[in-house]
């Protein structure tokens, strides 16, 4: 597997690295409460099914089984237990990988197995199979970084329209959306909202500011830390 550029580091200057929301995750994944590792591994699978199914489509691991099979025998692998979510969790923090890579990675070893498996059990031929599995290509990590940066934006943008109804904020997000994801124009809002273009512009600009910070949370709890992973949703979105 192949890792980032200049990511690779021991699990300790790993966590000195990412000192806030990063390592709340470590340190959950090392409860003895299975609630909270439940929980987190609930939030896991949530986050990356989608992503993952949309690489194992674009690839040549379809040939194996089917896209969403794979996907989910992964996941319920990693994931099937508190003993299990911990244990994995604590091997991608010491490997220094963002999560996205760490998951990407654990996927095609799964496929691997897969392989592995039918070849010893001569349950069907898998001619090819291995060098299929190991010649993905960049196209497919590229389907894979996309659904990924928009499963981010969308828990993030759920999180904010939730923090702003709770605050009695929601005519706030309302204009967001409308504005900044629907694409209306100020000029065409007025009349809806009852609310100057200006006023209109200070609601985005706060929501954005909202958003951007909790972007940027999720992102820490990934292992991309600051504007960096900010700025990459972006490029990736764009």
């Amino acid at each position: 597997m192949t890792s980032e550029p200049g990511r690779t580091r021991g699990a300790q200057s790993f966590n000195q690295h990412f000192p806030t929301t990063h390592a709340t995750w470590v340190h959950e994944a090392q409860s003895d409460d299975d609630a909270v590792l439940a929980r987190l591994a609930q939030r896991l699978i949530e986050r990356y099914a989608q992503p993952l199914e949309a690489y194992a489509q674009g690839s040549t691991l379809r040939e194996i089984a089917e896209p969403r099979d794979i996907v989910h025998a992964f996941l319920v692998t990693k994931f099937a237990s508190p003993a299990a979510t911990r244990a994995y969790l604590a091997a991608w923090n010491a490997s220094g990988l963002s999560l996205r890579r760490w998951m990407m990675n654990g996927l095609l070893l799964h496929a691997r197995g897969i392989v592995r498996d039918a070849q010893r059990s001569r349950e069907r031929p898998f001619d090819g199979a291995e060098r299929a599995v190991a010649s993905n290509a960049s196209t497919a990590e590229d389907i894979f970084e996309r659904a990924w940066a928009q499963a981010i934006l969308a828990e993030a943008c759920a999180q904010v329209e939730l923090t702003l109804a709770a605050e009695g904020r929601d005519r706030a997000w309302r204009v967001f959306r409308v504005h900044s994801i629907d694409g209306r124009a100020y000029s065409e809002l007025e009349e809806e909202f009852g609310l100057s273009r200006q006023q209109m512009a200070d609601l985005v600009r706060g929501v954005t500011a909202k958003l951007r910070t909790r972007v940027r949370e999720l992102l820490d709890e990934e292992g991309l830390p600051g504007d960096e992973g900010v700025d990459e949703i972006v490029r990736l979105l764009t």
